[in-house]
């Protein structure tokens, strides 16, 4: 017997095994059944199940064994499957491969267990343990669901579209966040030798050269003890001194901090933690029972309470309780070490109660949430918190960058993959070791600058490098007022920023294969890594460094301009918003917005802006205007909406291309 309880007319829950209890995703909240439409739930005398949608239906078969279960979908011919995360980087159609959703460290950061299909549905397992979609491998028309531990237990959503189906997916798995507005510039991370001093002349450069450039992140040499996981850290009183005379939290003139803050950058800390955080999520303290020892001939205190082998953590003490003292002195943004996230602990009971098997898909979710929630409750801001781990629900809590696996075709396949799930504030580590890695680090959604053992500062290269590196930071920096606006729409549809083509021209299976392009938008077409360039069908295109107009569908290879790294093209019928770069976009304040006018069809978009702070966006305070292209006319709508602080609207100048 299997119980199914609709959620919406399209989003309903199928699972056997009631009696489990629920699985630790919905347990700590990380799903969200508070939909509109009432709950109906049903009890089935059957494993098999009809699903209608209004152009399909889609069946569905669930069989629970003693200690695992098997879910079966057929599919039907044509039918192209996609998401899954970050499991492999070698594909991002999905129909014809095997996936394990196991946190592996390098081989699958962050596999997530969502699925969806060409013809518009899609289906989240909610399982914490380790399992396996077989999707037409081993039979090419059924898609096999299984794992050997585990209670069965599915959402499905019955979208009319992929599109449709991302905004069901995250109706149940939650909306993907706005960034703080730094986050969307440029963040270096620097070499871990560095110091106070050399952060600041570092910063002083960036300004100095052009470069424009918002958070410096520090490595663990930040720690008096490196790699510490303690909450007892500190930092190194050498490399970064506190006035001693001051309390530990002090943020005044005398910081390094406070001094970088004022030149408009922000700080970000490198952490490593493998802190027992369920003990939280329990909330359910360990047990402190007073133990019997009377007739003892010794009365000794430590042997009244029971001990743990965990030494790291300290029940009843949140991990972010220690980390506040790092944010009073000017810290806003955590980078968070993802190896001792993605690799098991084989013999660990976590909140002395479950096994390591159990949750390991899950800390990085858990970790996420905690620093997310921990430092918005203690500021008032949003959070900058980024990961390489990866779980259903990613998408509201932090950001994620690609591992210690560099700047490569298979980082651009990780990004689609996790686009294919809703996830959109995904990036990678990149140098200034050839103009192809620096066009991709920054035309991603965020952009990080690698340092940590290497020298690739822009001033440490040619000449010409360097040229290279400053005009890319100035267009990154320019397209801020877009690539907001854009983050807003993947807030609210799940439409991620950064698009697969297959996502962009979902009725073909025409660019299921096309690797090294995607979309930044609707507007911008991006080549990462291979000069090899397909145009989609039904759309003109605009060489975006040249101007020239090309007519899709089209297959050539694309000859760089000097000191350029790969190719950007803009679709005819298309408003782009960009602003004079900046030093630092969290003092960019401009005075006058550029509207660049591609014509060619009557093109749409939704200039967004908030406060770029806090979350009151999640509560309304926002500001819209509608800018047109009809024909040869741009129309500028009015401003509406409104936000704390909502300064005087920018004059707008229309440059025309083409």
């Amino acid at each position: 017997m299997i119980e199914r309880i609709r959620l919406s007319d399209r989003i309903c829950r199928i699972r056997a095994c009631a009696s489990a209890g629920e699985p630790l995703l919905t347990r700590y909240g990380f799903l969200r059944e508070t939909l509109d439409e009432p709950l109906e739930t049903v009890h089935l005398d059957t494993d098999r199940l009809t699903l209608e949608a209004p152009s399909y239906t889609l069946g569905l078969s669930v069989a629970q064994s003693e200690n695992g279960f098997t879910v079966t979908l057929p599919l039907a011919p044509g039918e192209r499957l996609f998401g899954l995360g970050d499991e492999c980087r070698d594909r991002v159609q999905k129909r014809g491969h095997i996936a394990q959703i196991k946190q592996a460290n390098v081989k699958s950061y962050g596999p997530i267990p969502y699925l969806m299909s060409s013809r518009g549905w899609g289906i989240l397992v909610n399982c914490t343990w380790a399992h396996t979609f077989d999707i037409g491998a081993t039979d090419p028309d059924t898609l096999v669901i299984s794992s050997a531990h585990g209670a069965a237990d599915v959402y499905v959503f019955l979208g009319e579209s992929m599109r449709e189906c991302l905004k069901l997916y995250t109706d149940v798995s939650g909306k993907p966040a706005l960034m703080p507005k730094s986050a969307y510039g440029l963040t270096v991370v620097l070499n871990e030798e560095a110091t106070a001093r050399t952060l600041l002349d570092d910063a002083l450069r960036f300004r100095d050269r052009g470069i424009p450039c918002d958070t410096f992140g520090l490595e663990p040499s930040w720690m008096s003890k490196r790699y510490d996981y303690s909450t007892d850290k500190t930092w190194d009183p050498a490399r970064f001194p506190f006035p001693s005379w001051q309390p530990k939290n002090y943020y005044g003139g005398w910081a390094f901090v406070n001094s970088l803050n004022r030149m408009g950058y922000g700080l970000s800390l490198w952490l490593c933690c493998k802190y027992d955080l369920f003990w939280k999520e329990e909330q359910d303290a360990f047990s402190d029972e007073k133990l019997s020892h009377t007739g003892g001939e010794i009365d000794d205190a430590h042997f009244k309470q029971g001990i743990r082998m965990d030494t790291v953590t300290k029940p009843g003490e949140d991990w972010f309780e220690h980390l506040k003292r790092f944010v009073d002195n000017g810290a806003e943004a955590f980078k968070l070490d993802g190896s001792d996230q993605v690799i098991p602990f084989p013999d660990r009971l976590w909140a002395g109660r479950y096994t390591d098997a159990e949750i390991r898909n899950l800390y990085p979710l858990v970790y996420a949430r905690q620093m997310q929630q921990g430092y918005t409750e203690h500021t008032g801001r949003r959070a900058m918190i980024y990961t390489c781990g990866a779980y259903p629900g990613i998408q509201s809590y932090a950001a994620t960058w690609a591992g210690d696996t560099g700047c490569n075709l298979g980082v651009a396949v990780s990004l689609m993959n996790y686009a294919m799930c809703a996830h959109t504030n995904a990036s990678f580590d990149f140098t200034n070791e050839s103009p192809e890695k620096i066009h991709f680090g920054f035309l991603a959604p965020w952009s990080q600058h690698q340092g940590w053992a290497n020298w690739t500062y822009p001033w440490y290269a040619e000449p010409e490098t360097e040229e290279t590196y400053r005009y890319y930071a100035r267009i990154r920096s320019s397209l801020f007022p877009y690539l907001y606006s854009y983050a807003r729409v993947a807030y609210d549809t799940g439409m991620p920023i950064l698009r697969p083509l297959c996502l962009s021209y979902p009725d073909t299976d025409r660019y299921d294969g096309v690797l090294n392009e995607y979309m930044l938008g609707d507007s911008l077409l991006v080549s990462v890594m291979d000069p090899h360039l397909t145009l989609p069908e039904e759309d003109d295109w605009y060489d975006f460094y040249t101007g020239e107009r090309y007519t899709g569908p089209r297959e050539f290879t694309y000859t760089l301009p000097e000191n350029r790294g790969g190719a950007v093209f803009v679709r005819a019928g298309s408003i782009i918003v960009t602003q004079p770069p900046a030093p630092s976009l969290r003092n960019a304040h401009p005075e006058v917005l550029y509207v660049h006018v591609y014509p060619g069809k009557d093109a749409d978009f939704v200039l967004y802006e908030d406060d770029y702070t806090t979350p009151a966006y999640e509560n309304g305070q926002c500001a819209r205007t509608l800018i047109t292209l009809r024909g040869d006319t741009v129309t500028i709508g009015k401003r509406e909406g409104g936000y704390d602080g909502m300064p005087k609207q920018p004059r707008f100048e229309i440059i025309r291309h083409g």
